[in-house]
């Protein structure tokens, strides 16, 4: 069972109401194209969004933190397959890892790099393949995985991992395929891969015929035991980490209810209760950053 973190019912609220995001025309028109595309023909719909769904976005860097990408105290790149993944790391201490979302960048993490070296740990982060600085142009969460892994083995021992949306999904998959980790903080973590493409379908407007399309090629190309393999709630079941779970109520990417179902299945996390921060501000609040140092503490041998 998870236990409810005390704290108050609204832990953040912004002081003023955040401007309308604006409309994004690329994603109407993208929409409209399906849509109509799916009248004429289902499954070249299905095959198309098929394509578009391995494909990440490369959304702008967080301004505020890029700096922080020049003046690492280590930076070095592997090579995994034919592209080359670049990885970056501030301070000494036992290694706390950072797994970005779909379509993140790992210096999305970059209000937890002073902290945490001020607490005496390491912070490594990375931009998986198709991400951030990463070559590529296409990737998919087994993938993403197998570069966290990669990773990890590349710096040592790991003793705690933070990640964020769908990169829940691959560092639980990380695990349940050998990756050690001592403490594992999820922010607004998605129940399962197979709840999220029904979820993107929707936003696009998709038709059911055209979805169950795009549903059969992922079967086709990684096997029918792909959702099985990528959800989360069955994947908590095994985690034997101490851990957070952090929920908006606010979230509109990451429904609250989905997130809540992962804690439910992880018998040694807490869950932190939000408001006002959505789905991407969890990744620079002061509360959550606190919250997770407070869990982690000061690393033995350091004052």
């Amino acid at each position: 069972m998870t236990s409810q973190l005390n704290t108050q019912p609204e832990i953040f609220r912004p002081s003023a109401t955040p401007a309308k995001a604006p409309t994004n025309v690329g994603l109407s028109a993208t929409r409209l194209a399906l849509q109509l595309y799916a009248r004429v023909s289902p499954r070249n719909a299905g095959q198309l969004f098929n394509r578009m769904a391995f494909r990440p976005s490369r959304l702008p860097m967080p301004t505020r933190y890029e700096h922080l990408l020049d003046n690492t105290d280590s930076y070095t790149q592997l090579q995994h397959g034919s592209r080359t993944i670049p990885v970056y790391s501030w301070g000494q201490g036992p290694v706390i890892l950072g797994v970005h979302g779909w379509a993140g960048a790992g210096i999305q993490f970059g209000a937890w790099v002073d902290p945490l070296v001020e607490a005496g740990y390491r912070v490594v982060l990375f931009d998986a393949p198709a991400h951030g600085r990463a070559q590529g142009e296409s990737t998919d969460l087994f993938e993403m995985a197998d570069v966290t892994t990669h990773v990890a083995a590349s710096v040592g021992q790991i003793h705690g991992v933070l990640a964020h949306s769908l990169g829940c999904i691959a560092v639980a998959r990380s695990i349940a395929d050998g990756l050690q980790a001592n403490y594992l903080a999820m922010l607004a973590p998605p129940v399962s891969l197979a709840a999220t493409m029904k979820s993107l379908g929707r936003q696009f407007g998709l038709s059911p015929e055209a979805l169950s399309v795009h549903l059969q090629l992922m079967e086709e190309q990684f096997g029918s035991s792909v959702w099985d393999k990528l959800d989360l709630e069955a994947l908590s079941l095994s985690l034997t980490q101490q851990g957070l779970i952090v929920i908006d109520d606010d979230d509109t990417s990451v429904s609250p209810e989905e997130s809540q179902r992962v804690a439910g299945n992880w018998a040694r996390s807490e869950v932190l209760r939000t408001s006002g921060l959505g789905h991407n501000r969890l990744l620079w609040s002061p509360m959550v950053v606190d919250t997770v140092l407070r869990e982690l503490g000061r690393p033995v041998g350091t004052n």
